[in-house]
């Protein structure tokens, strides 16, 4: 499938996060683009796709097909999703086991640049702590592959 539908999104400027086949007879399409999804092109989306499947013989005839966007609670599984989301907080689980609690810095092909960030105190006892000024901690890089789990941490 993705064979036949990167081009057609490569041409809206949108790109395929992944695809998930469940049950047998679930399809779901998950698709970005660089400054985000607007549900008319998830519905364009959905209008190739099942016009390339009807009738294909790849696909049960009562298959179920919903195509939207990863969501925002939803791991990050591409490098390109990483790029809108530079400044921002992630929690990411490594392969090795390890939790981190960073701040996104910089995306490259390969790696991501990161900072630490500490765990924040309560407003009364940051008040009462706090230094006048922040230390800039050090960046480290992190591979893809080095990563299990990466999603954005939301703080209201």
């Amino acid at each position: 499938m993705e064979e036949w539908l990167l081009p057609f999104l490569t041409e809206r400027n949108l790109f395929l996060v992944e695809i998930k086949f469940s049950m047998g007879k679930k399809i779901e399409v998950f698709v970005d683009s660089d400054t985000g999804i607007h549900i008319d092109e998830c519905a364009q989306v959905s209008r190739f796709v099942e016009a390339n499947l009807d009738g294909s013989g790849l696909v049960p005839d009562n298959y179920i097909l919903e195509v939207s966007s990863p969501g925002m609670s939803n791991p990050l599984k591409v490098p390109r999703q990483y790029k809108r989301r530079i400044g921002r907080k992630l929690e990411v689980l490594k392969i090795n086991g390890e939790m981190l609690l960073v701040q996104l810095v910089a995306v490259h092909d390969d790696r991501i640049v990161l900072t630490e960030v500490k765990e924040e105190k309560s407003k009364k006892k940051q008040k009462e702590d706090a230094p006048k000024e922040q230390k800039n901690l050090p960046e480290f890089e992190l591979k893809y592959s080095e990563i299990k789990r990466s999603v954005l941490v939301f703080n209201f």
